[in-house]
């Protein structure tokens, strides 16, 4: 028995080990520093980074709120809410533009995994990927929002700064709550991100504002939609919304477009004014600040 159980301690640390991002070594001049990543694959890079690059777009913002030296960001920031509060000589660069991206001369990359060009970019500086998936080692459990805040502080020399940041946001969500009132108390809804001639149902922690419905204000989710997205997003038309029940639907549009708001509220037997309308572009994100910027609207578009 003793032993099975030593055999499990073992098994846990190792996983965790192989699971999570975490520092591992500094030089002995302090200015480097190895860290592990989710791929057991240990990196050295800048102990205190002067010019970052993020190719993800979750980063951003969270890099902004840890004071990092940020010099470029993906280009689909371009035009959202999140660049307003960015120096404006930021450079926006699209994924794979090497030329630019050297021009920059940046001393570390943060990008997506996978990433297809990531040999050239770690040709330019160390460079970390960083994949859209859950940990369960993470301090945050399965708030997967909160879990990338602290892997990113984690390479960016912040975590101390990170999981501040996360204490006093789950503190904020329980004000976010009250100010939202009794309209969210045992309120169902569905969110949905616009396709070419459709739309895509998402889940919690998918980006796209179901961080703010879903896990700030805790609205619920019909049973059989949740048995649905265990596989994942998936397609339905404005009729087939009628298989589930919801008091609110949340539609990410894009480019300024516009939703079927009545055949949506028809097939859910809703009022009009609970189909709410999200920028695509604001609503994707999923930093700490686009996440309260997308619980104020949603506050101020619900409450009678």
């Amino acid at each position: 028995m003793k032993l099975r159980l030593l055999m499990v301690v073992l098994l846990v640390f190792f996983m965790a080990a192989c699971s999570s991002f975490r520092e591992t070594g500094v030089s002995d001049d302090g200015t480097i520093r190895q860290v592990m990543t989710e791929h057991t694959e240990q990196i050295d890079i800048p102990s205190d980074p002067k010019r970052v690059v993020l190719f993800r777009t979750m980063d951003v913002g969270n890099a902004n709120l840890f004071g990092s030296n940020v010099i470029g960001v993906n280009e689909a920031l371009k035009n959202t809410r999140i660049a307003d509060r960015l120096d404006p000589d930021i450079t926006y660069l699209a994924p794979g533009d090497i030329e630019e991206l050297e021009a920059l001369a940046p001393d570390l990359i943060i990008t997506f995994a996978p990433d297809e060009y990531v040999f050239q970019y770690q040709e330019i500086a160390p460079t970390v990927q960083m994949s859209y998936a859950a940990s369960p080692f993470s301090p945050f459990r399965d708030r997967l929002y909160l879990t990338h805040l602290h892997n990113l502080g984690v390479v960016l020399n912040k975590q101390t700064e990170a999981e501040v940041l996360g204490d006093d946001w789950l503190e904020e969500t329980s004000r976010l709550r009250r100010e939202a009132g009794e309209v969210i108390l045992d309120s169902q809804a569905i969110v949905l991100v616009e396709a070419s001639d459709s739309y895509y149902v998402y889940g919690q922690y998918s980006a796209y504002g179901t961080e703010a419905v879903y896990d700030v204000l805790s609205f619920g989710m019909d049973p059989a939609l949740e048995e649905t997205l265990r596989e994942g997003p998936f397609e339905v038309t404005p009729q087939d919304l009628g298989a589930y029940e919801a008091d609110y639907v949340f539609v990410n549009t894009k480019n300024g477009g516009e939703a079927p708001i009545q055949e949506i509220a028809s097939a859910m037997d809703i009022s009009e004014d609970h189909v709410i309308i999200q920028d695509y572009a604001d609503y994707r994100l999923n930093d700490l600040i686009s996440i309260e910027m997308q619980t104020e609207d949603i506050i101020e578009k619900i409450r009678p």
